[in-house]
């Protein structure tokens, strides 16, 4: 075998000007074929490629030979003739191709030593090949039987002459009339041995003709007989429009109802089909009410590329894809890469059967190497065939030791022949009865024979992977990634660690540990603290509202109008209870994938409540500001009203009632802008991520109150409370010259300064804080109680001074009688008393 490789070289060389001859445009012949007809002719004489070859070049030496010994035909030339698809551009130049090599190679073992060609009548006779290009053509190839290779048969330069066949049924088909002198009876009939087709018509009624592939018509028994064992239920049939494409798929009607299945269509496509014929098929049968079980493709090579293409684009594939001509072929698996994967294929042969050719020596696999060295291609059911056609031809000659076409035939229509193909015998028909052999490639992207049994070298894979599924194996980082696992049928990964989950499908599918992710919610020892300031202002405005009620008879408290003084603390309270909301969180608006860590479409219906919480906030603490800062408004409105009469000597009662329409019109007000905010463009909770890892999961997240437009209605709150405060320092200004029994000014305009400064004071510092949750939520939860605190502390100091002591009372149920000068002196003619009519309205009358 080293012998045999180490010349290889040279076989393949010569191969290398065999196809350069081909690739010239035309050649001169004497036997006056159709013009631009390649010609290629290989034989023993001595203007021959062979005869130029050491004769070590195609096999070992027997024990005995010399290699100085050169092969004497003494018998004369045996001419062999075929057509064959030439040109690169040819619908059948691939696989024609590799019928053309095997038999050169054949033809050149039987030239060389130490067999020297085929022994008939004691004498050795060398055998001459004429090729003649086709161009993948059936006139072609009639025009070439007629003017080529019967012309050879009649020539008196050869003792015999044989026909081996094209590739293609079709084209086969075109010279068996020829061949058996259907249409002239009178003419010579020749004897055809073809390794390249499968349909029955070709061979039927023809004596002379036979075949080496097994029929078109048994060709997917194997497969779809272990398929069915594997469980399908259904199938399909694409066929390419031509004779035996047709043939093949032509039996699926009879094989399943053998074996059970259901037949859902038979779906014919053009000849030499593409994408924009294959890609509505694919998706027609993608759909769930087709999706059959078993795809069988009756197409040529090129139609094979085209149907896979077209199931990838769709991202479909059928749990079975069948091919009859593809599988093993060099042309193929480099026109779709790993996507051959699984796919299924029939062959009457592969090269790890155990036979050997009788007339060469050759086993299949000492075959399938040669070729390989010789050619630079994976040996296919194609070349042996072919090769097997040149072998049965030659033992049939020999055994019938005549070159007589009658002759010939006979031996070959009774005869066994041990071949590299197998054990080769034809039927009635003059056709191969060898089985078929049910093919697959294996993940090494290895040709394994599945089925039969006897014949098995790998296990079947039923259902063969998805496209995802195998995306995951081929492309996919769930083997390799940091975190491993298994691909599974739906192209996700199966993790290997319980910590780890599955993310994406296909290529993009891997296992990844899901970090723990800092929702940044604000700790519980902060909440704590905004609770506690929020139970401490509560028990100060319950307290104030208490002490305010229990003194209210106080002349004091009189005087600073008690219902006021509760709807303070009232106000305050309110404000206070907008600590709570401030420290209302949730996760995300929406339910996250625990996979993908991914938001879902699903609403998480916790986020209500923290949506509420968002708008409770300025709901709460812009209505108790309304209410305590309209009641401090109206108490020095009150207050103004009563000074003013005082000037001018006029008794006026001023009751609650005529102040009142002040809180009512500051909180309506505030209530207006509220609601229009809470309808049009209320805040909700929203959470942003802020750092992911490498594999996009959020590990740091942020949890905020937000609304598109919130400026829009928070900038008027801001404007009616900024006007309310500058009013009431006004007014405070205003009344600074009253009595100090009835001045109020002074702690109100210390308790509005310093919430202004609190305010001012607490916009920078948030804005500094925002990002860090805990001291956000803190300065928020101080700038609340400072406000509502400062506030009620404003509006009860003043009263909680003078009730304990600082000023006389004098009780008087039916009205107490309190002096307030004005600015006008001391003069008794000008003094002014405020009569408390039941705490609710005060009277002034000028004493004369």
């Amino acid at each position: 075998m080293a012998t045999r490789f180490l010349v290889a070289a040279v076989a393949a060389f010569a191969h290398m000007i065999c196809i350069i001859m081909m690739l010239i445009p035309a050649v001169e012949a004497t036997t006056g074929v159709t013009r631009s007809t390649i010609i290629n002719r290989r034989g023993a004489d001595t203007t021959s490629i062979t005869s130029s070859m050491e004769i070590t070049a195609f096999g070992e030496l027997e024990d005995g030979a010399t290699v100085t010994d050169e092969c004497t035909y003494d018998g004369g030339i045996i001419s062999f003739s075929h057509p064959m698809s030439l040109k690169s551009s040819d619908k059948f130049f691939s696989t024609g191709n590799l019928q053309l090599s095997a038999i050169e190679m054949m033809i050149d073992e039987i030239n060389t030593s130490p067999r020297c060609g085929v022994t008939v009548g004691g004498k050795k006779h060398g055998i001459h090949l004429t090729t003649f290009g086709d161009d993948s053509s059936k006139d072609k190839v009639s025009a070439i039987v007629k003017n080529g290779m019967m012309p050879l048969a009649e020539s008196t330069e050869y003792v015999g002459s044989y026909w081996v066949g094209p590739y293609s049924s079709g084209l086969t088909g075109s010279m068996s009339p020829l061949a058996n002198a259907t249409d002239d009876p009178t003419a010579a009939k020749t004897v055809l041995v073809a390794g390249g087709a499968a349909s029955t018509p070709v061979f039927a009624g023809n004596p002379t003709i036979f075949g080496t592939f097994p029929p078109s018509k048994l060709y997917l028994a194997q497969a779809i007989e272990a398929l069915a064992k594997a469980g399908a239920k259904s199938a399909t049939s694409v066929f390419e429009s031509a004779s035996f494409t047709k043939g093949v798929c032509a039996a699926m009607p009879g094989l399943a109802d053998k074996f059970n299945l259901t037949l859902q269509d038979e779906i014919e496509v053009v000849s030499s089909p593409t994408s924009v014929d294959l890609d509505p098929v694919a998706r027609n049968l993608s759909m769930a009410e087709n999706d059959p079980d078993i795809v069988v493709a009756c197409v040529y090579d090129q139609g094979c590329a085209e149907w896979v293409a077209s199931m990838r684009k769709t991202g479909w594939s059928p749990r079975a894809q069948v091919f009859t001509v593809c599988i093993g072929m060099d042309k193929f698996q480099d026109a779709v890469g790993t996507d051959a994967m699984y796919m299924m294929g029939v062959s009457p042969w592969d090269p790890s059967l155990d036979m050997q050719d009788q007339v060469v020596g050759w086993s299949a696999m000492e075959f399938s190497e040669l070729f390989l060295a010789t050619t630079q291609r994976t040996s296919t059911y194609h070349a042996a065939s072919a090769a097997a056609s040149v072998g049965a031809l030659v033992q049939a000659i020999e055994r019938a030791d005549s070159f007589g076409t009658e002759a010939v035939s006979d031996v070959l229509a009774t005869q066994e022949f041990n071949t590299l193909y197998g054990l080769l015998s034809f039927d009635a028909n003059g056709q191969s009865q060898a089985p078929s052999l049910h093919l697959q490639y294996d993940k090494d992207m290895t040709v394994q024979t599945v089925y039969p049994i006897e014949f098995r070298s790998a296990e079947l894979v039923y259902p063969m992977p998805t496209w995802d599924a195998r995306d995951c194996n081929m492309l996919s980082k769930c083997l390799t990634g940091e975190e491993t696992g298994v691909c599974q049928e739906d192209g996700t990964c199966k993790c290997d660690s319980e910590n780890a989950v599955s993310t994406g499908v296909g290529s993009s599918a891997k296992c990844v540990d899901i970090p723990a992710e800092d929702m940044t919610y604000v700790d519980t020892s902060l909440l704590t603290v905004g609770y506690i300031l929020f139970a401490v202002q509560a028990f100060l405005s319950v307290a104030c509202t208490a002490w305010t009620v229990y003194y209210r008879k106080r002349r004091v408290v009189k005087a600073s109008q008690p219902l006021f003084l509760c709807l303070v603390a009232f106000g305050t309270f309110v404000m206070s209870l907008s600590i709570i909301p401030v420290g209302i969180q949730g996760e995300y608006r929406y339910l996250v994938d625990p996979i993908t860590g991914v938001p879902t479409d699903e609403p998480n219906t916790d986020i209500d409540r923290v949506d509420a919480a968002c708008m409770a906030l300025p709901w709460l603490f812009s209505m108790g500001f309304a209410v305590t800062f309209s009641a401090l408004f109206a108490k020095i409105w009150r207050i103004k009203l009563v000074f003013q009469a005082a000037r001018t000597f006029v008794r006026k009662q001023v009751g609650v009632k005529d102040v009142v329409s002040i809180m009512v019109a500051v909180i309506v007000l505030q209530a207006i802008v509220l609601i229009a905010w809470n309808v049009a463009d209320p805040l909700i909770w929203q959470r942003e991520v802020l750092m992911e890892d490498n594999n996009g999961y959020p590990t740091r997240s942020i949890g905020t109150c937000s609304s598109t437009n919130g400026l829009a209605f928070l900038i008027p709150l801001i404007v009616i409370d900024a006007l309310m405060l500058v009013y009431a320092l006004y007014l405070c200004f205003v009344t600074r010259k009253v009595s100090a029994e009835f001045q109020e000014g002074t702690w109100i305009t210390a308790s509005i300064l310093s919430i202004l400064q609190i305010l001012v004071l607490s916009i920078p510092i948030l804005v500094i804080v925002d990002a860090d949750n805990n001291a956000f939520y803190f300065v928020r939860v101080a700038v609340i109680f400072l406000v509502s605190s400062t506030t009620q502390n404003g509006a009860s100091r003043r009263t909680g001074f003078r009730a304990t002591g600082q000023l006389s009372t004098t009780p008087n149920d039916s009205g107490q009688r309190m002096s307030m000068n004005s600015d006008r002196g001391s003069d008794p003619a000008r003094r002014t008393t405020m009569d408390s009519d039941g705490g609710r309205r005060f009277s002034i009358a000028s004493e004369n």
